[in-house]
């Protein structure tokens, strides 16, 4: 698909201009130099015409910032891989030695290059555009993207210069067409600095996530989709949890925000930790958001190159993980390497198996069957004098695997038997991999229903 990249100076408005082309707010605008430091793709389309934007970080010489240098390998990487630039520049501001810098950086690729002059707020300050044709180039739009004014006029030249040969006309498709997802979506998961963006670009083969020592780089959730043995995943790394008392409100309170997001919209959930550390707090707070959310996930123990191969110390590591995520016995344990991308064919293997049980139907008649089984096991506690009675259950629709079980009293059922229950279940029907919910009902409201 045709590629369209914005670029420009931090602080111009180019995360703004990406938010209005794809119509919501997918990456973080404030009011602070450098906030968006990875590359965000989004499909999007204009006049029926679809196309890819990206949206960069900002771009800056020297190392005055501590991501710069990241950033402006990003940025040379997108160089190469987009189609086009939309260059954006402060109007109000006025022509800067960056803006050059950048414009000899474009002027290089040979491709198309649109000049966009932001915070043109009212058509009395067009004027302040005119010294952009400096740069050299061609098409210079005067712009205000708060007032959304002139986003118009881009966008039609845009797609008026893509090449036929680069419109992919099976994406060409109205909204109600729209081809069901075909994809896993995995987001990526843990604390800051467990080496969830080096894992991300591991799987990914390149280095789309910028990776660094320092804990929280990655601040917005980063999206790409995967191929591998005929499955596709669409993996979102997002940015490190923190505890809630460290958070400061502002850009990283929204990127906390658009984590929990991910969490909640994912098909399947890993949590990354790091080896060295084992199963902190934090850990332990966000596998508790995977049990609240009731979400298939896989625990990966990253960084497993810094402790010795075939080491005790290694099983240690595991069984302190597990003893601590306790309460998500259902999430399997995959070790990986992300510097020396070891268990990554593994862990797409792992993905794709608990996604698979996480669809999985089962038969009523093997549901009561197993149900059967729990209560040998262990009967029904009793309840006022009476003793509790489950009389059949159900599956019922939608993911993950949810169970409807017919009770003569719900008050009987406290969480330590449910909890009982649930274990046994996913042992018995095969949902070992693969969290479930319990839900209960008196058969005396089905009679009424």
């Amino acid at each position: 698909m045709y590629r369209v990249a914005i670029v420009g100076r931090p602080n111009v408005g180019k995360s703004s201009l990406f938010n209005r082309i794809i119509g919501k707010r997918k990456a973080i605008v404030e009011d602070i130099p450098g906030i968006t430091r990875d590359r965000i793709v989004a499909q999007t389309e204009w006049n029926g015409i679809p196309f890819e934007i990206v949206d960069t970080g900002g771009y800056l010489e020297g190392d005055e910032d501590k991501f710069a240098s990241y950033i402006r390998k990003q940025i040379e990487k997108e160089l190469e891989q987009s189609d086009a630039f939309i260059f954006v520049v402060d109007g109000q501001t006025g022509l800067t030695p960056a803006d050059k810098d950048i414009a000899n950086l474009l002027h290089k690729t040979k491709k198309p290059v649109y000049v966009v002059v932001n915070k043109i707020d009212n058509p009395n300050m067009e004027h302040l555009s005119y010294e952009f044709y400096e740069l050299g180039f061609d098409n210079i739009f005067p712009v205000s993207v708060i007032q959304k004014i002139g986003i118009g006029d881009l966008l039609d030249k845009v797609v008026e210069d893509i090449p036929d040969y680069k419109i992919d006309k099976n994406v060409k498709k109205s909204k109600s067409n729209k081809k069901k997802e075909d994809y896993i979506k995995v987001a990526l998961v843990g604390k800051p600095n467990a080496g969830k963006s080096s894992l991300f670009n591991a799987i990914v083969g390149e280095e789309r996530a910028v990776v660094s020592d320092i804990p929280g780089t990655t601040r917005d959730v980063v999206d790409t989709i995967v191929e591998w043995n005929g499955n596709k995943f669409l993996f979102l790394d997002t940015a490190g949890l923190r505890k809630k008392s460290r958070v400061n409100y502002g850009v990283e309170f929204f990127s906390v925000g658009r984590t929990l997001e991910a969490l909640k919209k994912a098909d399947v959930v890993v949590l990354v930790i790091d080896a060295e550390q084992g199963a902190t707090e934090q850990d332990t707070k966000i596998a508790h958001l995977i049990q609240k959310y009731t979400k298939p996930a896989i625990i990966v123990i990253n960084k497993i190159d810094k402790l010795p191969p075939n080491s005790e110390e290694l099983d240690k590591v595991i069984k302190q993980v597990r003893e601590k995520l306790y309460f998500i016995p259902f999430a399997p344990i995959i070790l990986t390497s992300a510097k020396n991308k070891k268990g990554i064919k593994k862990l797409l293997k792992e993905i794709k198996e608990v996604y698979k049980q996480s669809l999985k139907r089962v038969k009523t008649s093997q549901i009561n069957k197993a149900l059967q089984q729990i209560q040998k096991l262990r009967q029904p506690p009793t309840y006022q004098g009476k003793p509790a009675k489950i009389y059949y259950g159900t599956q019922l629709e939608g993911k993950p695997p949810a169970f409807l079980l017919f009770v003569n009293d719900r008050k009987a059922f406290k969480d330590s038997y449910l909890k009982f229950i649930e274990n046994n279940l996913r042992y018995l029907l095969d949902f070992e991999k693969s969290p479930i919910k319990i839900l209960l009902r008196d058969k005396e409201e089905e009679r009424k229903g």
